[in-house]
């Protein structure tokens, strides 16, 4: 996928850090090392969303989980030979 060119105004400490570590891996630049950062931020996003997603079951509608119980119940009927 091409790469977006953007402009940030980041914390000093930070962009040390970034320099200490990109000084320390050949391989490496602020735009890998930024890039891999928000990887991480967006994957941490994702999962805190899915936990808040499923955190309260409770709130499922009845009528939905009375659905998804017939499902599986026919699904193990087929599995298992039985009509």
């Amino acid at each position: 996928m091409p790469r977006v060119k953007v402009s940030l105004s980041l914390d000093p400490l930070l962009i040390r850090d970034v320099d200490a570590y990109v000084e320390m891996h050949e391989d490496s630049d602020r735009s890998k090392v930024v890039d891999e950062a928000l990887q991480l931020w967006s994957a941490a996003q994702q999962r805190s969303a899915m936990e808040l997603q499923f955190a309260d079951e409770g709130e499922a509608d009845p009528a939905e989980l009375d659905d998804w119980r017939k499902v599986r119940r026919g699904s193990a009927r087929r599995r298992l030979g039985r009509i």
